[in-house]
């Protein structure tokens, strides 16, 4: 639970947070770029003819989902999503899952390794009933007067 909570901190964004590095025009050619790659993508997935306006408000929502992410994040999880689910068409949050699972394992294999803990003997009675002693535990047994 305390290493848990230690990588935890260490991690200040789930997210690179990119867009906030961008201009106004460079997050505007930067979610264009987002909407090509994510039309390319789902036109390899069946679908049901929709409105522009219908079309365009799932590209915003994909769009909103994945700026923070790089070109080559976003295209790489879009991928990666088709490599393992050929038939189901993705969601923003089954990209954004990916893109965050991939970013946590890199910052994981970043970290200093752990020193295992040296490995523990079991105590045996006659031990236990020594530190018992030191501590000042005496049990009544059965039979003692």
């Amino acid at each position: 639970m305390t290493t848990e909570l230690t990588l935890r901190a260490e991690i200040h964004h789930p997210t690179p947070q990119h867009a906030k590095s961008l201009s106004q025009q460079q997050l505007s050619d930067h979610r264009a770029t987002i909407a090509s790659e994510v039309k390319i993508v789902l036109s390899a997935y069946f679908q049901p003819h929709e409105s522009d306006e219908i079309k365009a408000g799932q590209l915003a929502w994909w769009c909103d989902e994945l700026q923070d992410w790089t070109q080559e994040q976003v295209v790489w999880a879009l991928r990666q999503w088709n490599r393992e689910n050929p038939r189901i068409r993705p969601t923003p949050g089954d990209i954004v899952g990916i893109c965050k699972l991939a970013r946590g394992r890199k910052i994981a294999a970043a970290l200093p390794k752990q020193k295992p803990e040296p490995e523990r003997k079991p105590v045996d009675a006659k031990a236990a009933a020594e530190i018992m002693a030191k501590a000042g535990f005496s049990p009544k047994r059965m039979g003692d007067a």
